[in-house]
């Protein structure tokens, strides 16, 4: 039994590095020609079929080489129009699925990520708003303001409102900058749920097969709640139905 538990396990470490190769692959290809665009300055439209067409084969890798089912609840929930996401951040699994399941949207991530070769030339491209997290009030003043312009652009901000990754089971506290900016901008929230940490650890580790299931919730207008309000109610409809999911 010992044996086979060792063969199982390596087994699932060498799916997960050829998915690491598959994905660097793709990365490179798909972020040199989004990059591209944007330096022919098409428009935010043209330059996001990459990212779509990135995010289209992240979905078939995680399925075919993690062997990862993913179950989508609340799609009628998705509106045809721009809006802010408020999304859980369990692991790097959320950071690759939305540009294929929302028609035009962009990231509020991490400065570092521009730094990684290809993959942060593509993340400039396609309009992602980068903030220095040790700079919370700088960095929220460029969020109201990119997000605002991103806004008028038609794209929708995904805003993951815990600020970094946290593990399976843990719930701390939101950051009110996603409200902020739906509120001052007239914009609809979305909340998104799902537990990702089931299969996929939140830092560098062994990713496991079975299904993340991903809810998004009914769309709330900014208007007819305070910050604070919209606040609370995200953070319990989310960490509810996480904990619902077993995540």
């Amino acid at each position: 039994m010992k044996i086979l538990k060792c063969l199982w396990h390596g087994v699932l470490w060498l799916r997960q590095i050829i998915f690491v190769l598959y994905m660097a692959v793709i990365t490179v290809v798909l972020a040199s020609i989004t990059t591209l665009l944007g330096f022919l300055r098409l428009p935010m439209r043209i330059r996001l079929i990459p990212a779509k067409i990135w995010s289209t084969l992240a979905h078939w890798g995680i399925f075919f080489f993690l062997w990862i089912h993913v179950r989508i609840k609340g799609r009628e929930n998705v509106p045809n129009k721009p809006c802010v996401y408020v999304c859980k951040h369990q692991s790097s699994w959320e950071t690759v699925v939305f540009h294929a399941l929302l028609y035009n949207a962009c990231f509020v991530l991490k400065q570092e990520l521009l730094r990684i070769p290809f993959f942060g030339q593509g993340l400039k491209a396609v309009g992602s708003i980068p903030i220095d997290r040790k700079q919370s009030f700088k960095s929220f003043k460029k969020i109201l303001q990119m997000g605002k312009a991103r806004l008028g652009l038609g794209l929708s901000i995904i805003i993951f409102p815990e600020g970094t990754r946290v593990p399976k089971g843990h719930y701390p506290k939101f950051h009110r900058t996603a409200m902020m900016l739906a509120k001052s901008t007239g914009a609809a929230i979305v909340p998104v749920a799902h537990n990702s940490g089931v299969c996929w650890p939140n830092r560098a580790g062994l990713i496991k097969p079975g299904r993340i299931t991903l809810c998004f919730g009914e769309v709330i207008a900014s208007d007819d709640f305070s910050v604070d309000e919209l606040n609370q109610h995200c953070y319990q409809w989310i960490n509810d139905t996480v904990k619902s999911l077993g995540g």
